[in-house]
């Protein structure tokens, strides 16, 4: 009885702050978050208070394909997101994102997006982003540790994603 009254008041508290929590100030933010949590986007770019592009996949393949094909979308935007670590956080400063907000955020991301004079919000802060087994980090973020220089870090992550490739392929 104990446990579910717990559950239960651990919802509520969970709810009040998912529906006032900054990332969820105006329609198109609700909206983005919501995109992500019905699994309908991983990734969504708002601009002037509108969604303005949309991405599925999985890790940072989308918020990289926004960058690489539309950069110019980026520019001044807002990034709503599955995950940001920082191989993420890269991507955002290299498209000059002017705000992040990730349903999931590493420690790290925080202090290097807030570092670039980027805003970010979450709903669950991390220590870090950790692989799809969980039993290590992730290899993007493994990719970029270390990396200070966004250009730097976007090389360094489209190895590993080749490596990974390859590596599935066998």
């Amino acid at each position: 009885m104990k446990k579910n009254l717990l559950l239960l008041l651990s919802g509520v508290l969970l709810s009040l702050f998912l529906t006032s929590c900054a990332c969820c100030r105006s329609g198109a933010e609700k909206e983005a978050v919501s995109l992500i949590r019905e699994g309908k986007a991983e990734c969504v770019l708002l601009k002037d208070g509108k969604i303005i592009h949309t991405e599925k996949g999985r890790g940072v393949s989308p918020l990289l394909r926004i960058y690489e094909k539309y950069p110019s979308k980026m520019q001044g935007s807002r990034i709503v997101d599955k995950v940001i670590g920082r191989a993420a956080g890269m991507i955002a400063i290299l498209g000059k994102a002017e705000s992040v907000h990730g349903e999931v955020v590493s420690k790290d991301a925080v202090l290097l997006l807030e570092k670039h004079g980027i805003k970010v919000s979450h709903t669950l802060l991390v220590e870090r982003i950790l692989n799809r087994r969980r039993n290590d980090l992730c290899p993007l973020e493994k990719s970029v540790q270390g990396i200070e220089d966004p250009q730097k870090a976007l090389a360094s992550m489209k190895k590993a994603i080749s490596t990974m490739m390859q590596q599935n392929k066998k």
